[in-house]
């Protein structure tokens, strides 16, 4: 894993551009550096040594030179390619991963990344046809920025290293710092700032003369065959998680796993072990005993026979972990379990180089709450609107606040929040944090800034409202959240992040499922939990989904609550040009007297509160 920028100019590049852009990614390849310049055109590159540690360092050619690689991620399937590539005349000089994709693109021209099974981001230059192209796998796994400027194009693994050119433009994009405050964060192709743009998974960037234009290699398909039964399924199951599991074990450092001790690290691990070999996991503990599932994780170490190491954080701890990953971030993000992700990332580190976890288990076999509320809202809906929505209010107010890990008031508050809007309005409300009739109170002339979050993403497998949300989370929630997190919370500890059940052929598999084969009445995940229930002890997956996640709503009336006055103040609050601070300051008061738990509101505008103020942003 690593760190890649580069500029395609209209002049050719200056002294110590790439340099200044590749040092502020130093975290993300602390192993070496490179850099490539031919005129107008420049990479850099920052290396975490993984596959060939001694021979692959970037940038990569082929045998002439005129193909030209940084690339940040990993190639699973880079031995057979290369053996192919070997067997048309390739001649390769090292035994990385990124050595195959010079050759592959020799080979097949610009659609090669079709062929990749993997995460990654990387940055091609074809010196003969004077084009630079830039292509990101295609979940996402791993970021890749680009951004247009008045001397040509830049792009970099994050925003800081595009923000280290000179000619680089600070205005901010406020309609998607619009989208943040709902949201929680910015949801692609927008970045926080108007020039700078994600590029999106499965797509690949041309940019040639000057001119940037950007086209999806990669669409999603189910499996053309039938499945005949849900034993059958069950089967294909089995064998598609550990052969992901299994193919993504390729490492030539150690090597280790994020165990929670819930459903989806807990098979993640135990494929690991029956892959064969030693098995290192790492888990935290809390303080707060509604919040910690150590004891979980223990269990699933012992029964699956894992070399397990556990560390207990105190509150202290943590509370030191806010302003450090927060200064860290490219753009305003909202989610608060990435502060203990830096910390597991950090913690794991000091014995491994790369960890699998668990993540997009719960997208791609329904195991969010939210999915319950989807399948059954048309129940709420079969109710006459003059009855269910004042009925709704009042149970919501008649119910007690509560700090504690989502409460039933607070899920049901949530539930009202978005109960009344269309898909895909409805779930982003019911996730995320403003509302739309809050953010009129804050915005002075708000309008919706749903309209780009759905433009890009193509249609369902399926069409039911179970599957629609999945696949809305596929490209929405988990891109920009949960791989966002773990992408940022593990290279600023230097740690690759694998994820197993986001292998294509596992996403493939799970989408041509029905619905009723992954949220069986109440629970969700049905047909995953049949498929590796013989491997733990009876009812050991069966158990309530908890999350991984800080007490925010306490601290922020407690050892945070300096912070957020600090934020809430007329120096900081009065300098962001576009709220208001009425709203706010109601809402801190709200929750300070314990009349309304905000704790989602307040952090995502605290969130961006701190970010404005450390990156002075142009309006």
């Amino acid at each position: 894993m690593c760190g890649i920028a580069g500029l395609s100019l209209k002049h050719p590049v200056a002294d110590g551009a790439l340099e200044a852009m590749a040092e502020t990614m130093r975290h993300r390849g602390p192993d070496g550096k490179g850099f490539f310049r031919d005129g107008p055109v420049g990479l850099a590159h920052r290396r975490l040594a993984i596959i060939d540690v001694d021979g692959g360092a970037q940038p990569i050619t082929n045998e002439d030179g005129t193909v030209v690689v940084v690339f940040n991620g990993e190639i699973y399937n880079f031995k057979s390619l290369r053996e192919e590539l070997a067997g048309k005349g390739h001649r390769f000089r090292t035994r990385s991963d990124t050595e195959v994709l010079c050759h592959l693109y020799e080979e097949e021209g610009p659609g090669f990344p079709s062929r990749l099974n993997g995460i990654f981001a990387f940055a091609l230059y074809d010196r003969s046809r004077r084009t630079l192209l830039l292509a990101r796998d295609p979940l996402g796994v791993k970021p890749l920025y680009w951004a247009r400027c008045g001397d040509g194009v830049l792009f970099a693994s994050e925003i800081k290293a595009i923000q280290a050119y000179e000619g680089f433009d600070r205005r901010a994009d406020l309609e998607a710092l619009t989208a943040f405050l709902t949201c929680e964060y910015i949801p692609a192709p927008r970045s926080a700032y108007a020039a700078v743009r994600k590029l999106l998974p499965g797509y690949i960037l041309e940019v040639k003369d000057g001119e940037a234009a950007s086209r999806p290699y990669w669409r999603w398909t189910v499996p053309e065959s039938p499945i005949r039964s849900r034993r059958e399924a069950v089967e294909m199951l089995r064998e598609t998680v550990f052969d992901a599991v299994r193919d993504q074990l390729v490492s030539d450092v150690p090597l280790g796993v994020f165990l929670s001790g819930g459903v989806d690290s807990s098979i993640v691990t135990s494929c690991m072990k029956q892959a064969g070999g030693d098995v290192q996991s790492f888990s935290i503990s809390f303080e707060d005993p509604t919040f910690d599932e150590s004891a979980y994780a223990r269990r699933a170490a012992e029964h699956i026979g894992s070399r397990h190491h556990e560390h207990r954080f105190t509150e202290t701890e943590l509370l030191t972990e806010v302003p450090r990953v927060m200064e860290r971030l490219d753009e305003p993000f909202a989610d608060p379990s990435i502060f203990p992700t830096a910390l597991l990332s950090r913690f794991a580190r000091e014995r491994v180089t790369v960890a699998l976890g668990g993540d997009g288990g719960d997208e791609l076999f329904a195991g969010y709450p939210t999915y319950l509320a989807h399948r059954y809202y048309g129940l709420y809906k079969a109710v006459p609107g003059f009855v269910r929505r004042p009925l709704l209010g009042a149970v919501a107010r008649l119910l007690p606040v509560s700090h504690k890990n989502l409460p039933g008031p607070y899920l049901l508050n949530k539930f009202r929040d978005g109960a009344e809007s269309p898909m895909p309005q409805r779930h982003h409300l019911w996730l995320g944090a403003f509302t739309p009739s809050q953010l009129g109170e804050l915005i002075p002339g708000y309008r919706s800034a749903f309209g780009f979050i759905s433009e890009w993403i193509q249609p369902p497998p399926r069409r039911d409202a179970v599957s629609n949300a999945q696949w809305h989370d596929l490209h929405t929630y988990l891109l920009e959240d949960i791989l966002a997190k773990v992408d940022r919370a593990s290279m600023m500890a230097s740690l690759e992040a694998r994820v197993p059940l986001l292998d294509p052929r596992v996403v493939r598999l799970a989408f041509s499922f029905p619905p009723e084969w992954k949220l069986r009445g109440t629970q969700g995940k049905a047909i995953f939990k049949q498929a590796f229930a013989d491997r733990f002890p009876p009812g050991f997956l069966d158990r309530k989904k908890k999350g991984f996640g800080i007490p925010m709503a306490r601290w922020l009336v407690g050892p945070l609550r300096p912070f957020v006055e600090d934020l809430l103040s007329d120096q900081v609050l009065g300098g962001v040009p576009f709220l208001s601070p009425d709203l706010p300051r109601r809402l801190w008061r709200e929750h300070l007297e314990m009349k309304a738990d905000h704790r989602k509101p307040l952090w995502v505008l605290l969130c961006l509160l701190d970010w404005w103020r450390r990156e002075a942003p142009c309006v």
